[in-house]
């Protein structure tokens, strides 16, 4: 094994870099969006990703051998080359099985090549080369040819690529060296270092992001070939001047600069003004690129470049794109938060500012869950309004009527108005649905809105299977919508319903009692009550078995018959079993006294 040239070295750099933007980053989301997977099912796959990134970080950190360096490299292009190849033929119930092997075999490669590039390259020129790689590969990614091709030709392009670092990669041999004079590598010292790149990549991927899928941001950003050349070399330019600052021992000082930088663009493109903010965006891309490769490398040690790549690049990326797939937006809630742990982490200096960093940063996980939940929340109102759900359903529960029986306390009458547009509804042909977020659960919801008749025998309401298919995510908007209704009132809901006691004192003859479970039970309780319905196995929790010792309501015998009436008129909470408000006393009395007659002979 020889020590190689260090144009190979950076080239190696670029196919690792070229890898992880134009196909893991990128193709591959789109890849998978092509095959239907939108919202939860998406962000499981990015999760998976991550899972894997993470896991072939902390396996090539433990592998780690000076001596093997050239075959491990082969190795990690050889698993993210098979990995570009499955995603490219795939369907999309295989993406989770593929996105675990594209993260392994990246976390793998990223760890490797950078706990070994000390020991390959002239330490003095150690930044000039990573940063020659690091500009070669995003300047690569900004060709028009390349940016421009389909996610199935960017993921092709990406097993070429892969041939490449095996090629190049081949009878690699490390010298020892000493690590770079200036740069701290104590564990304190390098927590800090994770915080600030994790908030740098965080904040890049979700600005690529945005870009990538709003077509008023995209356009003055990346379109047109003239604007891609003007990319490419801005990208190539700054990661040159960033190599060139590192191999002089200023690398600390390119992470502040990096980051007002990418903050500019990010609050830019967030208010609408897109114009310029495209050099400010790439420029600061690059100079943080070549410091995330730069300083794991500089260490030489495997377990930083782990925890680097593991905490601020797969996590923060996972965060970063997670955050905008339904916002849409850059928040500004976001940008002064990240500014604020920026700023922390990097006066990081006490024990007190970084564990200070530290709570920022799980303030911003927090915060971002929450922005996705309420912006997914909006977009359900929008699509309970614009299909029309309006016209059957309403979202007034009368006070001083029956309807508090049937639907659940009523809500102050200033919080129906202060809504926009207020959802009253104009007619009853459904239930009212001001509280449907405590009387179904989100699985029934999902559900009944694919299949109403299936999952309600006789229902006039038409299915909305439509709003689930493909990448359509207004099904699981509508669904998010739905569960909020009511929520803050689950304990007035509560003492209504422990209020509640049937005023039919006699229930109906048998044959009307096995009627009425035949039309109301049987899809997920089964015509002898064993829980093997045909809907039982869509179902999370599956229905109990009457017949093996289900009575667990209550021990006492009095108590537990006006429980059981009690859960099939109202349902059990955060379970699909619904209930069936609407029904008389009397049948729900009647349901009652059947289910009794379906448990085995000799249960107590």
């Amino acid at each position: 094994m020889t020590r190689p040239h260090p144009l190979a070295v950076a080239l190696v750099v670029a196919a690792t870099y070229v890898y992880f933007l134009i196909f893991a980053e990128f193709a591959f989301i789109e890849l998978a969006r092509a095959e239907g997977l939108a919202g939860a099912a998406l962000r499981g796959v990015m999760g998976m990703l991550a899972a894997g990134g993470i896991a072939g970080s902390v396996l090539a950190a433990w592998r780690f051998r000076a001596a093997w360096l050239g075959g491990a490299l082969q190795i990690g292009f050889v698993v993210c080359g098979l990995g570009a190849m499955a995603a490219a033929v795939v369907s999309a119930s295989g993406f989770r099985w593929v996105a675990i092997v594209v993260g392994l075999g990246l976390g793998w490669l990223t760890v490797t090549l950078a706990a070994g590039l000390r020991g390959v390259l002239d330490a003095k020129r150690l930044g000039w080369w990573i940063g020659v790689g690091t500009g070669l590969a995003y300047a690569i990614c900004n060709l028009p040819p390349v940016f421009a091709t389909t996610a199935q030709n960017q993921a092709w392009l990406s097993v070429l690529v892969c041939g490449l670092g095996v090629i190049l990669a081949r009878r690699w041999q490390m010298e020892k060296s000493e690590p770079t004079q200036g740069v701290n590598f104590k564990w304190r010292a390098v927590s800090v270092w994770v915080l600030l790149l994790l908030v740098l990549v965080w904040l890049d991927s979700a600005a690529f992001y945005v870009i990538q899928h709003a077509a008023d941001l995209r356009t003055p950003t990346w379109a047109g070939d003239a604007r891609l050349w003007g990319n490419a070399a801005m990208h190539m330019g700054a990661a040159l001047l960033a190599g060139w600052v590192i191999d002089r021992g200023w690398m600390a000082r390119l992470l502040p600069v990096a980051f007002a930088l990418l903050w500019l663009a990010c609050w830019r493109l967030s208010h609408g003004l897109p114009g310029g903010s495209v050099w400010f965006y790439t420029a600061a891309v690059s100079l943080y690129s070549t410091v995330l490769v730069a300083y794991p490398a500089a260490s030489g040690r495997p377990w930083i470049a782990a925890a680097v790549y593991a905490i601020a690049g797969w996590v923060g990326s996972a965060l970063g794109i997670g955050m905008v797939q339904d916002l849409h937006t850059i928040p500004e809630w976001f940008l002064i938060a990240a500014a604020v742990a920026f700023g922390i982490a990097w006066l990081g200096r006490t024990r007190t500012a970084r564990w200070l960093a530290v709570f920022a940063v799980l303030s911003l996980v927090t915060a971002t869950g929450r922005a996705q939940d309420s912006a997914l929340v909006t977009r359900g109102r929008e699509v309970y309004v614009a299909e029309g759900c309006i016209h059957c359903h309403s979202q007034y529960v009368r006070p001083d009527t029956a309807d508090i029986s049937r639907w659940g306390p009523p809500a102050p009458m200033t919080e129906t108005l202060a809504a926009e547009p207020p959802l009253l509804g104009n007619r009853r042909q459904g239930p009212d649905l001001a509280n449907v977020g405590l009387r179904r659960s989100a699985e029934w919801n999902r559900l009944h809105l694919i299949s109403p008749s299936a999952i309600t025998p006789g229902s006039r309401m038409p299915a909305y299977a439509h709003l689930f298919r493909g990448r359509d995510s207004r099904g699981e908007a509508l669904v998010a919508y739905l569960a909020t209704l009511g929520a803050n009132r689950a304990e007035q809901a509560r003492v209504l319903q422990d209020q509640w006691h049937p005023s039919a004192a006699v229930p109906q003859p048998h044959e009307e009692q096995a009627r009425l479970f035949a039309a109301l039970c049987v899809s997920c309780h089964g015509p002898a009550g064993r829980g093997d319905g045909p809907l039982a196995r869509q179902l999370s929790a599956p229905p109990p078995d009457f017949t093996q010792g289900w009575r667990r309501l209550s021990p006492d015998e009095a108590d537990f018959e006006l429980k059981l009436m009690r859960l099939i008129k109202f349902g059990l909470p955060g379970t699909p079993m619904a209930g069936h408000e609407y029904l008389r006393d009397r049948d729900v009395l009647s349901l009652a006294a059947y289910v009794e007659t379906l448990h085995a002979p000799g249960h107590p």
